[in-house]
């Protein structure tokens, strides 16, 4: 019940982020929209163009900013109808004083043509799956919101993943509170829009999720492993950084991975052999083939068309100059800034993530072994270390602003690890503590994804300056009126709150049973009633 409530919940979420946030306002969305329907045309590579009026100012890095969009720029083919630039997009697009009543401009039907896309260079696998469904309506509107239905369903289906590799029947509710603070406003807005970015960060969550759930003590299910192959096919094929969160996963998981339990007095096992002891390596393999061959498509991909930039001495040094301004951006980023990163939230909504993820972490090294404190210790610098080698080495050599959506696949790691620690620790938490937990991480989660649907929907109907109530005075309504998608929003909410209820119910202490001693729930060993295991942590 509990699983099913916030899956439902966050489904109806993100179709409140489809239906409500403004077409063209997801980032770079008209771009992605172009190339989208031309992937999913069969429209691979396009053909070479440039930009015909680039306006980048005349800043430092213009010129290395625009010689950097035209070597990624291409031109897709688009059916009659689906044209962006004629539907206005994205018009209004850096006013957050105002409202979008611009795009109810009529627009008229558009013939057949060609556009321009910088993101075309890109790797096309994932962008073809929505573009296929786009390039068979017959507006530009109903391919954008087809196209986000298509994503968003796919994210949904990558957070049901998640959930239920994190859930663990011992520590009941408490064990999904790291999913739940790692799917961030953030990571819905972006799964909701045009693009792949989305598709990326959800499935590395639920990829690191089915790692951190094959390293607990015992045989994993079966069923994670073709999860993991399948999941991380996806992430692979996604984006040039894909690959390289799917081996993030694969060390992440090992890093948490627990020992093996030691086996009972008066109980022995004899070791399988032959046939017996090679199958879960043969049937590892194949589950896991598809993550492999994901890898080595986008590997083959970036060195036979997408463009690469050098790496300059004088644009790493600037770089790590600007690490702490970048960083407090990041931060709030990676929680929730929508539009084209234009369109911050109240402060205290930050507040409230950031500490209720500071407490899962304060809590996990507090419960956790030593060897868990040092693997927390070991992902936490890992992942800024790789932030910053992405930052200076890669992405800033563009030219370009680095975003924090581009570094989310690292922050989530934070508090996946954290609640993963105290999962596995979750019978040393007293009842009143876990109790808390279970109650407060759902409930602060609901109301930060509330508060950021509703900060993005008064920009598009009345500007961040028009009245705080804003579905009687809108300037802009997007389809079926603000009412349907504050519903869903409502109903979303409400699905995780009965999440809470749900857990409380049902929920049991794993301290005690009504059939006798709990078992440890990181080694499955028996514990005396009320607590800890007496025989020593195989991971500690």
């Amino acid at each position: 019940m509990v699983l099913a409530l916030l899956m439902a919940g966050f489904s109806l979420l993100l179709s409140a982020w489809v239906g409500s946030n403004a077409p063209g306002f997801g980032p770079d969305e008209p771009a992605n929209f172009i190339k989208e329907v031309g992937a999913g045309t069969g429209q691979w590579t396009g053909v070479a163009g440039r930009l015909a009026h680039p306006a980048f100012g005349d800043q430092p890095g213009a010129p290395e900013r625009i010689a950097w969009i035209n070597r990624n720029s291409r031109v897709f083919e688009l059916p009659a109808g689906v044209d962006p630039g004629v539907a206005h997009f994205s018009c209004d697009l850096f006013h957050n004083d105002r409202s979008v009543r611009c795009l109810d401009r009529p627009a008229t039907r558009a013939p057949a043509t060609r556009a321009l896309s910088y993101v075309g260079t890109y790797e096309p696998y994932v962008y073809a799956v929505p573009g296929a469904a786009m390039a068979r309506t017959h507006t530009a509107r109903a391919a954008l919101y087809t196209g986000r239905a298509v994503t968003a369903a796919l994210v949904a289906l990558l957070l049901a993943v998640a959930l239920v590799a994190a859930w663990d029947r011992r520590a009941g509710p408490v064990s999904l509170s790291g999913v739940l603070l790692a799917a961030s406003p953030m990571v819905l807005f972006l799964g909701s829009v045009l693009g792949t970015n989305g598709l990326e960060i959800a499935g590395t969550l639920a990829l690191c999720s089915l790692a951190l759930r094959m390293g607990r003590a015992g045989a994993a299910p079966l069923w994670t492993w073709p999860a993991a192959g399948l999941v991380g096919a996806l992430v692979a094929l996604s984006r040039p950084t894909g690959p390289a969160w799917v081996l993030l996963a694969a060390v992440v998981g090992g890093v948490l991975a627990a020992g093996r339990p030691q086996h009972r007095a008066g109980r022995h096992t004899r070791p399988a052999v032959g046939w017996a002891a090679a199958w879960p390596v043969l049937w590892r393999s194949l589950a896991l083939a598809p993550a492999a061959m994901g890898i080595v498509a986008t590997l083959l991909w970036e060195r036979a068309v997408q463009p690469h930039p050098g790496i300059h001495r004088p644009v790493v040094v600037e770089g790590l100059h600007r690490l702490g301004f970048d960083a407090q951006a990041w931060v709030r980023q990676w929680v929730g800034v929508f539009g084209w990163a234009s369109l911050p939230m109240p402060d205290f909504a930050y507040w409230l993530w950031w500490v209720g993820a500071l407490v899962l972490v304060g809590l996990a090294v507090a419960l956790g072994s030593r060897r868990t404190r040092v693997g927390l210790a070991l992902v936490l610098v890992g992942a800024a270390a790789v932030a910053v080698g992405l930052d200076v080495l890669v992405l800033r050599q563009t030219r370009f602003p680095v975003y924090g959506r581009y570094l989310l696949p690292l922050a989530l790691l934070v508090p996946l690890v954290a609640g993963e620690i105290v999962t596995r620790r979750a019978d040393r938490l007293a009842p009143w503590a876990r109790q808390t937990l279970r109650i407060a991480v759902p409930s602060l989660v609901t109301a930060v994804h509330l508060v950021a649907l509703w900060a993005n929907g008064r920009r598009y109907a009345v500007g961040v300056n028009g009245p705080r109530w804003y579905f009687d005075s809108a300037q802009w309504t997007p389809p079926g009126g603000w009412s349907l998608w504050g519903a869903l929003a409502g109903a979303g909410a409400a699905c995780i709150l009965g999440a809470v209820l749900a857990g409380s119910l049902t929920g049991r202490s794993p301290h005690t049973s009504s059939t006798g001693p709990s078992t440890d729930a990181l080694t499955d060993r028996p514990t005396a009633p009320g607590g800890p295991a007496t025989a020593p942590d195989p991971i500690g």
